[in-house]
């Protein structure tokens, strides 16, 4: 334990180890400059997946002490836990202590103590990178150990991050790929592609696309992904009748792509009523702005383990029903959805967060959460009636109401 002066020296001592890590703090005018965010946040889940472990911050590598000035100590916290929380996922929170020790001119500095624990979760930066501390350093855990520690600290199984058997690069658009990254990358593509998970080198030394970065980057996803698609139907009366079909199609390509077109799908066949005060005012059945973030959510969050499940749309004469295969996580309930956050495909909602429906240019995720209550207010505003979920096994149904529309023809 560091509880007292002792301790630490003895620490600064000894060196680097498993649970001990020191990081020499770089200023400027009201910033650190250095080691930059995403370093620290590296060390810090590389602690939080291992037995924990202690960050020295402002003493170098050797285990001199360099001190933070004082006028500069808030900076430094606000910095830690800006880090802690920004910058790693799930966030974290470490405990941070002051301690004042004479620096090689027998002068009295403060350094800061950043303590992470051992996590009940398996943690990675927001860039997508697991890591773990072994010895004095971490390093990359393989997807093996990746599995292991899942299993072991009680996480569902990151389906989505998975490398898809005989999948390979060819399969991914390069285009796209480089267009999601538009700024410029210093780093050769093969590593831009390992270091985002876009794909992952198997235990064969082979890289493989996995199941996110087929489903952002791969115009051909259901050849390896059959189901990963959306059914969609529109019907003229109120019921699953066959006589009454109007038009089916198999939404397909990549999540955004999806996404688009099957808004458009909505927008095409959804009824637009006249109503005439005055003039001509059309009133459409349902709120598109609510319909794309339904859809958004289905294609973010289903659960695309479930093989031969997929997204099912269909439009009736009064609702639009939207089946999206996957159960709801433990914390998850029917009556608080429009409140908590549960995020079932963390790489594919990590890149969905980044890319914009080109048309309206809104990004598919805001990641604030409110999705789900725009869902129920914008609907219920256009129909006067509150949209409904249920739970329907290994599905979750969501109904959208219409008005009732005493003329109407289909867009």
């Amino acid at each position: 334990m560091l509880n007292s002066i002792e301790s630490i020296h003895e620490r600064l001592d000894a060196g680097e180890d498993s649970v001990t890590e020191f990081k020499e703090i770089r200023l400027g005018k009201r910033s650190v400059i250095s080691p930059n965010p995403e370093s620290l946040a590296e060390e810090m889940v590389a602690f939080a997946n291992a037995e924990g472990g202690t960050l020295f911050l402002g003493v170098d590598d050797q285990g001199i002490v360099k001190g933070i000035p004082k006028d500069h100590l808030g900076v430094v916290e606000r910095w830690i836990v800006n880090i802690a929380s920004n910058n790693c996922d799930p966030p974290m929170v470490p405990v941070i202590r002051k301690m004042r020790l004479p620096d090689t001119q027998g002068e009295s500095v403060t350094i800061m103590l950043a303590a992470v624990r051992e996590s009940i979760y398996v943690h990675r930066t927001t860039s997508g990178r697991w890591f773990i501390r072994v010895g004095s350093s971490k390093r990359n855990l393989t997807q093996a150990e990746l599995s292991r520690l899942l299993q072991q600290r009680d996480r569902s199984f990151v389906f989505d991050e998975q490398p898809v058997y005989n999948a390979t690069k060819a399969d991914l658009e390069v285009e796209k790929i480089k267009s999601y990254f538009s700024e410029a990358v210093t780093i050769p593509f093969k590593n831009l592609l390992l270091n985002t998970r876009i794909t992952i080198r198997n235990e064969n030394g082979i890289d493989r696309p996995t199941v996110a970065g087929l489903l952002a980057f791969s115009p051909t996803v259901q050849k390896y992904l059959p189901s990963a698609y959306i059914e969609a139907a529109v019907y003229r009366g109120f019921e699953l009748d066959s006589n009454d079909l109007i038009h089916s199609k198999q939404i397909k390509g990549t999540a955004s792509e999806q996404i688009d077109d099957a808004l458009l799908f909505v927008e095409r066949f959804m009824i637009i009523a006249a109503k005439k005060p005055v003039g001509r005012i059309d009133q459409p059945q349902f709120n598109l702005g609510a319909v794309f973030e339904a859809l958004v959510n289905a294609v973010a969050h289903r659960d695309y383990s479930i093989s031969g499940s997929k997204i099912r749309l269909f439009l009736f004469a009064d609702r639009l029903e939207l089946y999206s295969p996957g159960d709801l996580p433990n914390t998850i309930t029917i009556e608080n959805m429009p409140f908590r956050v549960f995020t079932r495909n963390q790489l594919l909602v990590s890149f969905l967060s980044r890319m914009k429906n080109k048309e309206t240019n809104q990004s598919y995720l805001e990641s604030r959460g409110e999705g789900v209550r725009r869902i129920i207010h914008e609907s219920e505003a256009i129909s006067s009636r509150k949209p409904e979920y249920k739970l329907l096994g290994q599905e979750l149904l969501l109904t959208i109401w219409g008005p009732i529309l005493q003329k109407g023809t289909r867009t």
